[in-house]
C-alpha cells in the first residue's frame, strides 16, 4: 500500500504544521524614517498574508492592528518581505503576529527520499514498507533539522539585526538544531537496524520459510 502521507506525518514529526508556530506582536526589519516602506519578518516561510488577514493576524503599528486590504499593499510570504501603504515616521512601533513554518512540501520530499534512500534503498518514499516508515521519518528529521540549523546560522549572520534575543541566545538555537538532527539519525539507524535483527523484516527470514526438520541416518545396504 503507497504511503500518502509521509509528508504530513513528517511535517507533524517536526511540528511544522500550519498552526504549530504563532509568532505573536514580534519586531520586523525595516527602517523606520518617515520615507521606508519596505519591511520584513525574520521568518521567511511565512503563511499569513497580511493583505488578507483576518482577527488578531497581522501587522500592528504602536499596538493597533492595520487594516489588511488598505494599509498593506504587498506580501510576499516566502522571502517574508511586505509594503506598508504609508511609511511609518521616527518613533513608530511596527510589530506582526502571524504563523510561519519551516519549510515547503518540496524540501520535505527532498529529506524523505534521502531518507528512503539510507533506510530502505531506492528513493521512493511512497513505497516505504509500514516497519521501515518510522526510521525514514526520523531519519528525514535530522535532514530538516541539519539545514535549519545551516538556514539559523547564516540568518543570524546576515540579517539578524533585532534585540529579540541576546548572542548567547542565538547560539543556543543553532546548537540545539545541530543535537536535534544527531538525536534524530541516531534514532533511525536504531529503528532500522531494530527492524531486521529482530526479525520483523525479510531481510533475516528464510528464503521460504519452511521447517525442513531433521533426517534420519540410514544405514547403507550391504
Amino acid at each position: 500500500m503507497s504511503w500518502t502521507t509521509a509528508i504530513s506525518d513528517l511535517r507533524t514529526k517536526l511540528s511544522d504544521n500550519s498552526k504549530d508556530r504563532l509568532r505573536a506582536y514580534k519586531r520586523v526589519f525595516g527602517d523606520i524614517n518617515g520615507t521606508n516602506t519596505v519591511f520584513k519578518t525574520f521568518e521567511f516561510r511565512r503563511i499569513t498574508n497580511f493583505t488578507v488577514a483576518a482577527n488578531y493576524l497581522g501587522v500592528y503599528k504602536n499596538g493597533v492592528r492595520l487594516n489588511p486590504s488598505t494599509d498593506i499593499t504587498d506580501d510576499d510570504l516566502e522571502t517574508g518581505y511586505f509594503v506598508l501603504a504609508r511609511a511609518p515616521v521616527a518613533g513608530d512601533v511596527i510589530e506582526c503576529t502571524y504563523y510561519s513554518q519551516y519549510f515547503i512540501d518540496s524540501e520535505l520530499i527532498s529529506f524523505l527520499r534521502l531518507a528512503t534512500n539510507f533506510i530502505a534503498g531506492g528513493d521512493d518514499y511512497t513505497q516505504v514498507i509500514g516497519g521501515l516508515q518510522t526510521a525514514v521519518l526520523a531519519y528525514a528529521a535530522a535532514e530538516a533539522y541539519q539545514k535549519l540549523a545551516l538556514r539559523f546560522a547564516d540568518t543570524f549572520s546576515d540579517t539578524y539585526k533585532m534585540q529579540d534575543l541576546p548572542d548567547g541566545e542565538r547560539e543556543k538555537v543553532i546548537i540545539s538544531f545541530k543535537k536535534s538532527s544527531e538525536d534524530a539519525r541516531a534514532e533511525a539507524k536504531k529503528l532500522r537496524d531494530d527492524y531486521y535483527e529482530n526479525r520483523q523484516g525479510q531481510a533475516l527470514a528464510p528464503l521460504w520459510g519452511n521447517n525442513l526438520g531433521n533426517v534420519r541416518d540410514v544405514a547403507p545396504n550391504r
